[in-house]
């Protein structure tokens, strides 16, 4: 197999997409899903027997979708530029869609033209979008200010992040979500590797840090068995990027973008977890007591890793199970950077480089938190008691049982 860490920089990738914009699921109970996003902080844009469509503050329509059909990832959108964009992916990729209006719902809340088609390494079903509008929605507490050490920034003002002080309560409530921040997807080793240089290839996509596993010859034995057996079966030492959009001067997100390998032996490529930006990391915390409490008193969440500060990227963030398995997470307060940044290569045989805190600046340690449960909705603690065709339904790929869905995009 090639190794993608010598292949050289896309000179001309089909497009350089904008942002990531929106996610998409299926799932067979939509009201069990609405009590979830409410209590994840975004807003219901609409809701019918059918769909359920939700936004964040900013200026965008939508930023969640689910269906209903079965419990399934079904894939994510790329905002691009403009209609040529959309054109030259609909003339370069096999299978795609020609373009056309978002029809439905959908359409009908912000407008817009798309295309779409199925990522044939991982199975997802990708979308790119142009010309959607919305306005921005008000938050209902405006901006917190703080008070650094001799810098102060409120004066005479109480601090009430959550609208508690008085009278005190046990949950602070839901925090307000402001974004799509980046999607992180784990595909079977090897395969892996292919669909980061299609990501870089398709939407100009670039590489912020580059996880490599690079073992000296005859020091495997004091290496984890799985990493060792990884890099033999891929032919390649890379084992993650964190990728981010192409803008130029301008500066964007350290990745949209992250592409895992599946180490549990689950054959089908999964999503790790989607980020969602918030204002601050009060409302990173807020978001993991509000969801402590829910989890308390028999909601079906499960925390996943969190509440911590990430060395790459740097985001505060909080991870937790929805419904069926799926991770969404809280985040705040990311690395912003333009095209001149990097590519960094990441030494994970370097404890100072990955650290033995889970790549941590600070948070729970690998032991004490639920880090490893980020491969896919299998490493839920609640999976197991899925019913088998739920269970069945969020590791496959086959998509002939939302066939519907993908064909009215």
């Amino acid at each position: 197999m090639t190794d993608t860490a010598t292949l050289p920089e896309t000179a001309a990738p089909v497009v350089k997409a904008k942002d990531v914009t929106y996610i998409r699921f299926s799932a067979p109970d939509l009201d069990v899903m609405e009590t979830f996003v409410a209590d994840f902080g975004l807003v219901v844009a609409h809701r019918d027997d059918d769909v359920l469509i939700s936004r964040g503050l900013e200026p965008m329509p939508f930023l969640h979708v689910v269906q209903r059909g079965p419990a399934k990832f079904i894939g994510w959108a790329f905002e691009v530029d403009s209609e040529d964009d959309l054109l030259a992916l609909a003339g370069a990729v096999p299978g795609c869609s020609p373009v056309h209006d978002i029809g439905g719902a959908e359409g009908q809340l912000g407008g817009g033209r798309r295309v779409h088609f199925v990522e044939p390494i991982t199975g997802f079903v990708l979308e790119a979008v142009y010309g959607q509008q919305a306005e921005p929605l008000a938050t209902r507490r405006g901006r917190i200010t703080y008070n650094h050490a001799g810098v102060a920034e409120r004066i005479g003002v109480e601090q009430d992040v959550s609208g508690n002080r008085r009278p005190i309560q046990k949950d602070p409530g839901a925090p307000e979500v402001y974004r799509l921040g980046h999607v992180v997807a784990a595909v079977p080793p090897g395969a892996h590797q292919f669909f980061m240089k299609f990501l870089a290839d398709t939407f100009g996509m670039l590489v912020s840090d580059s996880a490599r596993m690079i073992i000296p010859p005859g020091a495997e034995e004091h290496f984890p068995p799985p990493l060792v057996e990884l890099i033999k079966t891929t032919g390649s030492d890379v084992m993650f990027q964190f990728m981010r959009m192409d803008r130029g001067a301008a500066d964007t997100d350290h990745h949209s973008i992250l592409v895992l390998p599946l180490m549990d032996g689950t054959p089908a490529a999964q999503l790790s977890h989607a980020a969602f930006e918030v204002f601050s990391m009060d409302d990173v915390f807020r978001g993991h007591m509000h969801f402590r409490e829910l989890a308390t008193q028999g909601a079906p969440y499960s925390l996943a890793w969190g509440v911590g500060r990430h060395v790459y990227g740097s985001q505060v963030y909080d991870y937790w199970h929805d419904p069926y398995g799926h991770v969404h997470e809280h985040m705040c307060d990311g690395d912003r950077v333009d095209a001149s940044f990097g590519p960094n290569v990441i030494d994970m045989t370097d404890p100072g480089q990955m650290g033995h805190n889970g790549g941590n600046q600070w948070g729970p340690t690998v032991e004490k938190s639920g880090v490893h449960n980020l491969n896919g909705p299998q490493c839920d603690p609640k999976f197991a008691d899925q019913p088998d065709d739920v269970r069945a339904s969020l590791l496959s790929r086959d998509l002939s049982e939302v066939q519907h869905i993908v064909d009215a995009l």
